[in-house]
């Protein structure tokens, strides 16, 4: 019974195989329902990019909790320059000096955190790092490399010893007691309350000397602030007049810290760079696309014989910008070479004025091209399809500068709380990429897939 029972079922498929061999499948039905200004086909293009070279003025460098301090001398670049600014505040919610105290000492600890230097020899090579007191209040306006000038610091050294940081770990140096003087005469209540204390004593300026003139090198220090504090020992009488000695700390950068950097790269700055396009990180030199010579290659390419449509009738469907780099024989190149590379706009706020640097839209799509080193192609990939689509579907007579694309270090911030990842240009970390100019044999290029719509 059960052998009759298979060779049915067997016979029962076979049949079945047989009846479905037979149907024939027709591709094109339905397709002259299709719109002719909707029948569409998939084509590529490639057009070689024209990017210059500017410097990146006013670029937000407020950094949370983080102070970068030192300067670095290259032939190519210049001086590049990081002086750091924070806020002092109180580490806790209530301090009170008790019967006449007086100060023992009062000392700055600076948590290191990282170092950049352009020669290895330079690691541990001494720096001079000074201390002075800052003569204006932080707030939310002061966020820029350029914020603060020599006047809104206090010329006078609060630091008295242990100027010299070879950048090994902490930085460790004690400061003029009078400050401690002046802190333990500030009334309780002002103490206690962080924006009057600030305008009482408004913050630190750190700075650093420059590298011996004539000679490269230098080194790039950043401080952990949610690390460091300051602490002022003190004396003072407790309730039977015995004399007792203890210290109360004070946060540092907790309200802001901004780093004010300056660089001496403008002397590369031109309009179309041919022989090679200079990356430098945060306030430095930038590969800078103009929009409305992206919006021109795109209308001579609608206009083209072989084309020849309006541009409202070309859809994007994938625009990637490739910037190649050359490999010179040293892995330590890549050292310094930024992780991610992507396309910015220099944006101002309507409600604040304020300027500041934020990466494209296709950024937080994680299917694009996300603009990491390819170390295998020697390129960078950056996606701007959307940004493309959007620039050939506007008015020309409104593009603007804002429209114009900055290519410059990115990183990304993970938010546990809301599972959410931010995208922002990289304004904490120096770096140095080269890549290929204009004129190169592997030139910066725009990789188009589009349709036309008919």
């Amino acid at each position: 019974m059960k052998k009759t029972g298979v060779s049915f079922g067997l016979a029962a498929l076979l049949t079945m195989s047989c009846l479905v061999s037979c149907i024939t499948k027709d591709y094109t039905m339905g397709s002259a329902l299709v719109p002719a200004n909707q029948d569409i086909s998939i084509h590529t293009a490639t057009f070689a990019v024209p990017v210059g070279l500017k410097m990146a003025d006013s670029l937000q460098t407020a950094v949370s909790q983080s102070a970068t301090v030192g300067t670095i001398r290259t032939d190519l670049y210049g001086l590049y320059r990081s002086d750091a600014a924070m806020a002092v505040t109180a580490a806790v919610d209530s301090i009170d000096w008790g019967k006449n105290p007086t100060v023992e000492h009062i000392t700055l600890y600076l948590v290191g955190d990282t170092a950049m230097v352009v020669k290895p020899s330079d690691r541990h090579i001494p720096q001079n790092i000074y201390v002075h007191r800052l003569n204006v209040v932080l707030d939310s306006t002061m966020i820029f490399n350029n914020s603060l000038t020599a006047a809104d610091y206090d010329p006078e050294l609060l630091s008295v010893g242990g100027l010299v940081y070879n950048g090994s770990g902490s930085y460790t140096v004690e400061l003029n007691p009078e400050l401690g003087e002046e802190l333990l005469k500030i009334p309780m209540e002002t103490m206690n309350d962080d924006e009057a204390f600030m305008e009482k004593f408004k913050g630190l300026y750190l700075r650093c000397d420059d590298p011996v003139e004539g000679t490269e090198g230098g080194r790039l220090n950043t401080f952990d602030l949610s690390s460091s504090y300051i602490n002022i020992s003190y004396a003072y009488d407790d309730e039977d007049g015995n004399r007792r000695i203890t210290s109360n700390n004070f946060m540092l950068g907790e309200y802001y810290s901004v780093n004010i950097c300056s660089s001496g790269a403008r002397e590369l700055e031109q309009s179309l760079a041919a022989d090679a396009l200079f990356m430098e990180g945060t306030c430095g030199i930038k590969p800078y696309i103009r929009a409305a010579a992206l919006r021109k290659i795109m209308e001579d390419f609608a206009a083209m014989e072989t084309i020849g449509v309006p541009l409202d009738r070309v859809l994007i469907a994938k625009a990637i910008l490739v910037f190649p780099f050359e490999y010179f024989g040293n892995a330590r190149q890549f050292d310094y070479y930024a992780p991610t590379l992507y396309a910015c706009q220099r944006v101002k706020n309507s409600s604040t004025n304020l300027t500041r640097y934020e990466p494209i839209d296709e950024i937080e799509d994680d299917s694009f091209e996300s603009g990491d080193i390819d170390r295998s192609n020697l390129n960078y990939t950056i996606n701007i399809s959307l940004y493309l689509q959007d620039l050939i579907s506007c008015d020309a007579n409104c593009i603007t500068s804002e429209d114009d694309l900055w290519i410059m270090p990115t990183v990304s911030v993970y938010n546990s709380y809301t599972s959410a990842t931010y995208y922002y240009a990289d304004y904490r970390y120096y770096t140095l990429s080269q890549l290929n100019g204009t004129a190169e044999a592997r030139h910066p290029v725009l990789k188009l897939t589009y349709a036309i719509l008919k």
